[in-house]
């Protein structure tokens, strides 16, 4: 941690940069190098079966942010009902964000961690079924995939960034339905998504600044009536000669809440050699429903710049190297604040 507004937030002492909201993955005000919050272990394989039509999927991880804690990601049964498509049944990620799938493989992304404005939320997995299908458009690329199912986390990560460490939310996301369709053709491609579910959470206890103490929640049902969000996303990518521009734009409408959510990023890469160097800026901002109860002045923001440079060590490893400076630009009344802060990591990521 290089630098940032020097506070107490909840029950940390900041400066504080989240690198991953779902997962509870917290830079703070230690000295030192913090090895915690974006290192991950993980182990995925498939089965095939005598019949060809036939597999199954699984992936494990284990991350610093969780204390070392092995989770099941992936365990999904796969039936190929032709080349081109194929029902999937189980547990898998849900495919909200042009990354969801591959975000907790560092080898596949262009930073050390993902933009944590666009990225991570209170639900990133579910338990149910999906169709993809291929096919060709003319000269364009298709993939398209639907799902639909249910998720419940315990003790979530996310909420802890906003309710402190020691807080403990669950969270239910029902009739969850959507789907995407990526478009692709020579160096320009498109994915849009949508999903939507009622979302439920149980507040048990939160952290009380006043009292600096763990308090039960005086409110322990938070839209507790199942109230519906729809999820908007849209990624438009350019990769020409030695250039990839990368941009996801994602919206949020939640009928039931004071609020709504906007996420944005872009980023520009240029490629030289066994060399990357890249610029990003992502930002989010909650927009007040005042028509619903909504405060203009009191709901989150923040935008995110940061450099990454990365050097292939060989087709399956590299070192990579990010700066991210980080702003607080939320209202008066917003709590909990986080404030700026500047962070600097460095990653090694190994694939096998």
């Amino acid at each position: 941690m290089l630098g940032g507004t020097r506070q107490p937030v909840l029950d940390l002492r900041c400066p504080c940069f989240t690198a991953d909201y779902a997962q509870n993955a917290i830079y703070d005000n230690r000295s030192g190098v913090q090895l915690g919050p974006d290192s991950k272990l993980g182990l995925q394989g498939t089965v095939n079966f005598p019949s060809p039509a036939w597999s199954v999927t699984a992936q494990v991880v284990s991350r610093g942010s969780e204390a070392g804690e092995v989770n099941l990601e992936w365990l999904y049964g796969t039936y190929r009902l032709n080349d081109s498509t194929s029902i999937q049944f189980g547990r898998k990620r849900i495919p909200i964000l042009f990354y969801s799938d591959s975000q907790d493989v560092g080898f596949a992304l262009p930073w050390t961690h993902l933009p944590p404005q666009q990225y991570g939320w209170e639900v990133v997995n579910y338990n149910g079924i999906n169709i993809q299908h291929v096919d060709q458009l003319g000269s364009w690329d298709m993939r398209a995939n639907m799902l639909a199912g249910q998720e419940y986390v315990r003790d979530s990560g996310y909420w802890k960034v906003y309710r402190g460490q020691q807080s403990q939310t669950n969270v239910r996301w029902e009739n969850i339905f959507g789907g995407n369709v990526t478009l692709a053709k020579d160096w320009f491609e498109a994915r849009l998504s949508y999903i939507q579910a009622q979302t439920m959470r149980h507040n048990i206890s939160e952290w009380d600044s006043a009292t600096q103490t763990l308090a039960p929640s005086s409110d322990p049902l938070l839209a507790g009536d199942g109230s519906r969000q729809k999820i908007y996303v849209a990624a438009f990518n350019v990769d020409y000669e030695n250039w990839v521009l990368l941009t996801e734009f994602l919206h949020i409408d939640r009928q039931a809440a004071t609020f709504n959510d906007f996420a944005s990023r872009a980023g520009l890469i240029r490629r030289m050699g066994q060399w990357e160097a890249g610029i990003n800026l992502s930002e989010y901002h909650g927009q007040a429903v005042v028509g619903a109860g909504g405060n203009p002045q009191g709901q989150e923001s923040h935008t995110n710049r940061s450099l990454t440079v990365r050097h292939y060590l060989s087709p399956h490893s590299d070192l990579k190297i990010q700066l991210d400076n980080q702003r607080e630009r939320g209202g008066a009344d917003w709590t909990p604040k986080y404030g700026h802060a500047r962070l600097l990591t460095l990653a090694y990521d190994r694939i096998f």
